[in-house]
Protein backbone atom coordinates (compact mmCIF):
# COMPACT_ATOMS: atom_id res chain seq x y z
CA UNK A 1 0.00 0.00 0.00
CA UNK A 2 1.43 3.34 -1.02
CA UNK A 3 0.82 6.27 1.23
CA UNK A 4 0.85 9.82 0.00
CA UNK A 5 3.63 12.01 1.33
CA UNK A 6 2.33 14.17 4.10
CA UNK A 7 3.10 17.82 4.42
CA UNK A 8 5.29 18.45 7.45
CA UNK A 9 3.33 19.91 10.33
CA UNK A 10 4.12 23.59 10.68
CA UNK A 11 4.57 25.15 14.06
CA UNK A 12 2.86 28.42 14.88
CA UNK A 13 6.25 30.05 15.31
CA UNK A 14 7.75 28.82 12.02
CA UNK A 15 9.45 31.72 10.31
CA UNK A 16 10.19 33.46 13.61
CA UNK A 17 13.86 34.09 14.43
CA UNK A 18 15.55 31.63 16.80
CA UNK A 19 14.97 32.64 20.40
CA UNK A 20 18.73 32.72 21.01
CA UNK A 21 18.96 35.57 18.47
CA UNK A 22 16.20 37.69 20.00
CA UNK A 23 17.33 40.71 21.98
CA UNK A 24 14.34 42.91 22.83
CA UNK A 25 15.24 46.54 23.29
CA UNK A 26 14.60 48.30 26.56
CA UNK A 27 12.34 50.74 24.71
CA UNK A 28 10.16 47.87 23.48
CA UNK A 29 9.90 46.35 26.93
CA UNK A 30 9.17 49.76 28.43
CA UNK A 31 6.32 50.26 25.94
CA UNK A 32 4.75 46.88 26.73
CA UNK A 33 4.98 47.44 30.47
CA UNK A 34 3.49 50.94 30.16
CA UNK A 35 0.45 49.59 28.28
CA UNK A 36 0.09 46.89 30.95
CA UNK A 37 0.27 49.37 33.81
CA UNK A 38 -1.90 52.11 32.29
CA UNK A 39 -4.46 50.04 30.40
CA UNK A 40 -4.48 51.75 26.99
CA UNK A 41 -2.02 52.71 24.28
CA UNK A 42 -3.09 56.34 24.62
CA UNK A 43 -2.34 56.52 28.33
CA UNK A 44 0.94 54.62 27.94
CA UNK A 45 2.13 56.90 25.14
CA UNK A 46 1.32 59.95 27.25
CA UNK A 47 3.34 58.60 30.19
CA UNK A 48 6.32 57.75 27.96
CA UNK A 49 6.01 61.08 26.14
CA UNK A 50 5.96 59.51 22.71
CA UNK A 51 3.25 59.38 20.04
CA UNK A 52 0.73 56.57 20.09
CA UNK A 53 1.86 55.29 16.64
CA UNK A 54 5.44 55.11 17.90
CA UNK A 55 4.37 53.12 20.93
CA UNK A 56 2.30 50.75 18.79
CA UNK A 57 5.27 50.19 16.44
CA UNK A 58 7.49 49.26 19.37
CA UNK A 59 5.04 46.66 20.60
CA UNK A 60 4.41 45.22 17.09
CA UNK A 61 8.19 45.00 16.56
CA UNK A 62 8.56 43.15 19.85
CA UNK A 63 5.75 40.70 18.95
CA UNK A 64 7.26 40.11 15.52
CA UNK A 65 10.71 39.48 17.01
CA UNK A 66 9.29 37.00 19.53
CA UNK A 67 6.93 35.41 17.04
CA UNK A 68 3.88 35.58 19.29
CA UNK A 69 1.11 37.89 20.42
CA UNK A 70 1.70 39.66 23.70
CA UNK A 71 -1.45 41.82 23.92
CA UNK A 72 -5.05 41.16 22.90
CA UNK A 73 -7.90 43.69 22.84
CA UNK A 74 -10.64 43.22 25.42
CA UNK A 75 -13.28 45.90 24.96
CA UNK A 76 -11.62 49.28 25.27
CA UNK A 77 -8.63 47.85 27.06
CA UNK A 78 -5.86 45.46 26.14
CA UNK A 79 -4.81 42.48 28.19
CA UNK A 80 -1.69 40.35 28.25
CA UNK A 81 -1.53 36.89 26.78
CA UNK A 82 0.21 34.15 28.77
CA UNK A 83 3.39 34.86 26.81
CA UNK A 84 2.89 38.58 27.41
CA UNK A 85 2.73 38.08 31.18
CA UNK A 86 6.04 36.23 31.10
CA UNK A 87 7.67 38.91 28.95
CA UNK A 88 6.42 41.70 31.23
CA UNK A 89 7.77 39.95 34.34
CA UNK A 90 11.17 39.48 32.71
CA UNK A 91 11.07 43.02 31.32
CA UNK A 92 10.48 44.51 34.77
CA UNK A 93 13.55 42.66 36.03
CA UNK A 94 15.60 43.87 33.05
CA UNK A 95 14.58 47.50 33.59
CA UNK A 96 15.33 47.23 37.30
CA UNK A 97 18.80 45.83 36.55
CA UNK A 98 19.42 48.61 34.06
CA UNK A 99 18.39 51.12 36.69
CA UNK A 100 20.92 49.57 39.06
CA UNK A 101 23.61 49.77 36.40
CA UNK A 102 22.81 53.41 35.73
CA UNK A 103 22.98 54.13 39.46
CA UNK A 104 26.35 52.39 39.73
CA UNK A 105 27.72 54.30 36.75
CA UNK A 106 26.35 57.53 38.15
CA UNK A 107 27.98 56.97 41.53
CA UNK A 108 31.24 56.00 39.84
CA UNK A 109 31.18 59.20 37.80
CA UNK A 110 30.46 61.15 40.96
CA UNK A 111 33.38 59.28 42.61
CA UNK A 112 31.20 58.02 45.44
CA UNK A 113 32.01 54.42 44.49
CA UNK A 114 34.20 52.48 42.06
CA UNK A 115 37.83 51.44 42.33
CA UNK A 116 41.31 52.69 41.48
CA UNK A 117 44.30 50.36 41.09
CA UNK A 118 47.69 52.05 41.22
CA UNK A 119 51.08 50.37 40.96
CA UNK A 120 54.67 51.45 40.65
CA UNK A 121 58.32 50.86 41.43
CA UNK A 122 58.67 50.03 45.15
CA UNK A 123 60.77 53.07 46.03
CA UNK A 124 58.32 55.40 44.28
CA UNK A 125 55.26 53.72 45.79
CA UNK A 126 56.87 54.29 49.19
CA UNK A 127 57.95 57.89 48.66
CA UNK A 128 55.90 59.55 45.92
CA UNK A 129 52.52 57.86 45.97
CA UNK A 130 51.23 58.18 49.57
CA UNK A 131 50.68 61.95 49.58
CA UNK A 132 48.93 61.91 46.20
CA UNK A 133 46.74 58.91 46.97
CA UNK A 134 46.05 60.40 50.39
CA UNK A 135 44.62 63.58 48.87
CA UNK A 136 42.49 61.55 46.48
CA UNK A 137 41.17 59.27 49.25
CA UNK A 138 40.29 62.18 51.52
CA UNK A 139 38.34 63.78 48.67
CA UNK A 140 36.67 60.52 47.53
CA UNK A 141 36.56 58.03 50.42
CA UNK A 142 33.95 55.89 48.65
CA UNK A 143 36.42 54.80 45.95
CA UNK A 144 38.19 51.53 46.75
CA UNK A 145 41.98 51.79 46.42
CA UNK A 146 44.40 48.98 45.55
CA UNK A 147 48.18 49.55 45.57
CA UNK A 148 50.78 47.13 44.18
CA UNK A 149 54.44 47.17 43.17
CA UNK A 150 56.43 45.95 40.17
CA UNK A 151 60.13 45.22 40.05
CA UNK A 152 61.25 47.13 36.97
CA UNK A 153 60.23 49.46 34.16
CA UNK A 154 59.28 46.63 31.77
CA UNK A 155 56.93 45.07 34.31
CA UNK A 156 55.42 48.51 34.99
CA UNK A 157 54.67 49.08 31.29
CA UNK A 158 53.11 45.64 30.96
CA UNK A 159 50.93 46.10 34.04
CA UNK A 160 49.51 49.38 32.70
CA UNK A 161 49.20 48.13 29.12
CA UNK A 162 47.25 44.96 29.94
CA UNK A 163 45.11 46.67 32.60
CA UNK A 164 46.38 45.02 35.78
CA UNK A 165 46.63 48.55 37.15
CA UNK A 166 44.88 51.75 36.08
CA UNK A 167 48.05 53.81 36.49
CA UNK A 168 51.56 53.45 37.86
CA UNK A 169 54.26 55.74 39.21
CA UNK A 170 57.58 55.10 37.51
CA UNK A 171 60.55 56.47 35.63
CA UNK A 172 59.38 58.24 32.47
CA UNK A 173 62.57 58.60 30.44
CA UNK A 174 61.20 56.20 27.83
CA UNK A 175 57.41 55.91 27.80
CA UNK A 176 56.02 53.74 24.94
CA UNK A 177 53.95 55.55 22.32
CA UNK A 178 50.73 53.72 23.26
CA UNK A 179 50.92 54.99 26.84
CA UNK A 180 50.88 58.48 28.35
CA UNK A 181 52.57 60.00 31.39
CA UNK A 182 52.00 62.97 33.67
CA UNK A 183 55.40 64.25 34.85
CA UNK A 184 56.07 64.78 38.54
CA UNK A 185 58.88 66.85 40.07
CA UNK A 186 62.20 65.07 39.50
CA UNK A 187 63.26 62.82 42.36
CA UNK A 188 66.49 63.92 44.03
CA UNK A 189 69.02 61.47 45.53
CA UNK A 190 71.27 61.82 48.58
CA UNK A 191 73.81 59.74 50.47
CA UNK A 192 73.49 58.30 53.96
CA UNK A 193 76.38 57.73 56.40
CA UNK A 194 76.48 56.79 60.06
CA UNK A 195 75.97 59.79 62.36
CA UNK A 196 79.43 59.48 63.95
CA UNK A 197 81.20 59.28 60.56
CA UNK A 198 81.67 63.06 60.59
CA UNK A 199 82.04 65.83 63.10
CA UNK A 200 78.95 67.77 64.12
CA UNK A 201 78.22 70.57 61.68
CA UNK A 202 80.13 68.93 58.81
CA UNK A 203 77.62 69.25 55.97
CA UNK A 204 80.07 68.90 53.10
CA UNK A 205 78.99 66.82 50.10
CA UNK A 206 79.99 63.17 49.77
CA UNK A 207 83.70 62.73 48.92
CA UNK A 208 85.76 60.03 47.30
CA UNK A 209 87.37 59.38 50.69
CA UNK A 210 83.92 58.74 52.21
CA UNK A 211 83.30 56.10 49.53
CA UNK A 212 86.72 54.40 49.57
CA UNK A 213 86.64 53.88 53.33
CA UNK A 214 83.26 52.20 53.50
CA UNK A 215 81.06 49.35 52.30
CA UNK A 216 78.43 50.45 49.80
CA UNK A 217 74.91 49.10 50.40
CA UNK A 218 72.94 48.95 47.18
CA UNK A 219 70.27 47.19 45.13
CA UNK A 220 71.05 44.55 42.48
CA UNK A 221 72.14 45.52 38.98
CA UNK A 222 69.36 46.43 36.56
CA UNK A 223 67.33 48.55 38.96
CA UNK A 224 66.90 52.26 38.37
CA UNK A 225 68.22 53.13 41.84
CA UNK A 226 71.35 51.02 41.34
CA UNK A 227 72.10 52.73 38.01
CA UNK A 228 71.84 56.18 39.56
CA UNK A 229 73.87 55.23 42.63
CA UNK A 230 76.66 53.82 40.43
CA UNK A 231 76.62 57.01 38.36
CA UNK A 232 77.08 59.06 41.55
CA UNK A 233 80.12 56.98 42.53
CA UNK A 234 81.60 57.33 39.05
CA UNK A 235 81.29 61.10 39.29
CA UNK A 236 83.55 60.92 42.37
CA UNK A 237 85.97 58.55 40.64
CA UNK A 238 85.81 56.35 43.73
CA UNK A 239 85.34 52.68 44.53
CA UNK A 240 83.85 51.45 47.79
CA UNK A 241 85.82 49.06 49.97
CA UNK A 242 83.06 46.49 49.54
CA UNK A 243 79.52 46.15 48.15
CA UNK A 244 76.60 44.75 50.09
CA UNK A 245 73.67 43.93 47.83
CA UNK A 246 70.09 43.69 49.07
CA UNK A 247 66.77 43.31 47.27
CA UNK A 248 64.93 45.04 50.12
CA UNK A 249 64.77 48.79 49.49
CA UNK A 250 63.56 49.43 53.01
CA UNK A 251 66.79 47.92 54.39
CA UNK A 252 69.20 50.18 52.46
CA UNK A 253 69.35 52.99 55.01
CA UNK A 254 69.32 50.99 58.28
CA UNK A 255 71.81 48.46 56.89
CA UNK A 256 74.21 51.15 55.68
CA UNK A 257 74.15 52.79 59.11
CA UNK A 258 74.52 49.49 60.94
CA UNK A 259 77.70 48.48 59.02
CA UNK A 260 79.16 52.00 59.18
CA UNK A 261 78.87 52.08 55.41
CA UNK A 262 77.03 54.29 52.98
CA UNK A 263 74.14 54.15 50.56
CA UNK A 264 72.71 56.47 47.91
CA UNK A 265 68.93 56.60 47.81
CA UNK A 266 66.07 58.97 46.99
CA UNK A 267 66.14 61.96 49.33
CA UNK A 268 62.80 60.94 50.82
CA UNK A 269 64.32 57.64 51.97
CA UNK A 270 67.54 59.32 53.06
CA UNK A 271 65.58 61.55 55.43
CA UNK A 272 64.73 58.48 57.52
CA UNK A 273 68.44 58.10 58.42
CA UNK A 274 68.31 59.90 61.81
CA UNK A 275 65.81 57.32 63.05
CA UNK A 276 68.50 54.65 62.56
CA UNK A 277 71.45 56.68 63.83
CA UNK A 278 72.51 58.00 60.44
CA UNK A 279 72.90 61.35 58.71
CA UNK A 280 71.96 62.69 55.28
CA UNK A 281 74.91 63.79 53.14
CA UNK A 282 74.36 65.77 49.93
CA UNK A 283 75.94 64.69 46.63
CA UNK A 284 78.52 66.92 44.98
CA UNK A 285 76.76 66.64 41.61
CA UNK A 286 72.97 66.46 41.59
CA UNK A 287 71.57 63.00 40.87
CA UNK A 288 67.92 62.77 39.99
CA UNK A 289 65.48 60.74 37.92
CA UNK A 290 62.47 61.81 35.88
CA UNK A 291 59.33 60.27 37.28
CA UNK A 292 55.62 60.47 36.56
CA UNK A 293 52.25 58.74 36.52
CA UNK A 294 51.99 56.36 33.56
CA UNK A 295 48.52 55.47 32.24
CA UNK A 296 46.61 54.36 29.16
CA UNK A 297 45.19 57.30 27.17
CA UNK A 298 41.67 55.80 27.02
CA UNK A 299 38.84 57.79 25.46
CA UNK A 300 36.51 56.56 28.22
CA UNK A 301 38.73 56.13 31.27
CA UNK A 302 37.72 54.69 34.60
CA UNK A 303 36.05 57.69 36.34
CA UNK A 304 38.20 57.17 39.43
CA UNK A 305 41.34 57.21 37.29
CA UNK A 306 40.22 60.39 35.54
CA UNK A 307 39.67 62.03 38.93
CA UNK A 308 43.06 60.89 40.24
CA UNK A 309 44.89 62.13 37.13
CA UNK A 310 43.11 65.48 37.35
CA UNK A 311 44.25 65.82 40.96
CA UNK A 312 47.84 64.94 40.02
CA UNK A 313 47.86 67.47 37.16
CA UNK A 314 46.43 70.21 39.36
CA UNK A 315 48.98 69.60 42.10
CA UNK A 316 51.86 69.54 39.60
CA UNK A 317 50.75 72.82 37.99
CA UNK A 318 50.33 74.36 41.42
CA UNK A 319 53.83 73.26 42.46
CA UNK A 320 55.24 74.74 39.27
CA UNK A 321 53.55 78.09 39.93
CA UNK A 322 54.76 78.25 43.52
Amino acid sequence: MVQADREPRRNATDGAPPLSHIVPSLAQLEALIAVTDHGTHTAAADVLRISQPSLSRRIRSLEKALGTRLLVPVGRRTELTDAGRGVVAAGRRALAEMGSIEALVGSARALTSGSLRVGGLPSLVATELPARLGRFHRAHPGVRLEVSTVEDADALVEAVRVGRVDAAVGVIDRVPEDLAAIPLPAQEFAAVLAEDSRADGDDEPLTGEDVAARSFVTLPRGTSMRQLADAALQSLDARPAQRITTTQRDSLVPLAVAVDGLTIVPAALARTAPAFGGRVVPLREAVQRSIGIVHRPDELPNPALAGFLALVRAAYVGAGDA
